[in-house]
């Protein structure tokens, strides 16, 4: 019975060691922190330029991210590109791009760490070789709003034709359409856009896609499903090839009601 008892015991020290490391090891409710730089600070076009953040929570550097990513487009172009990022040190996450053209070009960091996604949009210039000026400067410093949401970008773009003429986004949203790599008639595609407002992720939203080819006034509609907070997506599939206009709708609550337009390729 001694033997019994003292076994029982030492099972029990066991157990409440196993709950106080399990206790220790529960993940950190603080929200993770990011810090963009970018080197050199008056980047000049065809040199490399790096682009850095700096992912911590409480303090220390979060080294085990999964996924960290940049995404780069010129000041008025639809086109952007997504650049994944490397670990290069504690917390640090890099990667480099070379810009060809002077200019005033945005870049927007996403960073998905431990239950966390931040993203945050800043402008930047490319000077030209030289020390030649660009053309024009992002909206953000002609109107001397801090690095953010540029509250000009959708509210610049208009519609033509029937389909809302001279209409202007006043809502704030920012549209990141991304469409399959190709696009072929009869084939299933997916269609997906991400939606930013206030430099955060526009979620619980009502989003679908309508779509028609060019030409034709027969439109269709689909609803796209949130897969993460403020990234909506639907698969399509495009009746024959052709040029294609996809309108997206975003609805939220009272306040938010607004379509952007573009245009697709279909072989």
């Amino acid at each position: 019975m001694k033997q019994y008892i003292a076994a029982l015991a030492v099972a029990l020290a066991l157990m409440a060691a196993g709950c106080g490391s399990q206790e220790e090891a529960a993940p950190s409710a603080s929200p993770v922190e990011v810090a963009l730089a970018l080197a050199p600070k008056e980047p000049v076009a065809g040199e490399a330029i790096t682009f850095a953040v700096t992912v911590t929570q409480d303090g220390a550097p979060v080294n085990d991210a999964r996924s960290v990513e940049f995404e780069l487009w010129k000041d008025g172009q639809e086109q952007h590109e997504m650049i994944p990022a490397a670990l290069e040190k504690d917390g640090v996450y890099t990667a480099q791009k070379t810009f060809a053209e002077p200019g005033s070009y945005y870049v927007m960091y996403h960073v998905t760490a431990r239950d966390f996604h931040n993203m945050q949009k800043h402008p930047f210039t490319v000077r030209a070789a030289g020390g030649g000026e660009p053309a024009s400067q992002p909206a953000e410093h002609a109107a001397g709003a801090p690095d953010g949401h540029n509250s000009g970008q959708a509210a610049d773009h208009e519609h033509g034709g029937e389909h809302g003429a001279n209409h202007r986004h006043t809502s704030g949203v920012d549209y990141h359409f991304q469409p399959a790599d190709t696009l072929t008639a009869n084939e299933a595609a997916a269609l997906t856009v991400r939606l930013t407002k206030d430099n955060q992720p526009l979620a619980k939203a009502a989003v679908r896609f309508e779509y028609w080819r060019a030409g034709e006034e027969r439109h269709q509609f689909v609803d796209a499903a949130e897969t993460q907070p403020g990234v909506y997506g639907a698969s399509v599939t495009l009746p024959a090839s052709g040029d294609y206009t996809v309108n997206v709708h975003v609805e939220k609550d009272e306040t938010i009601h607004d379509h952007k337009e573009y245009t697709l390729h279909v072989r």
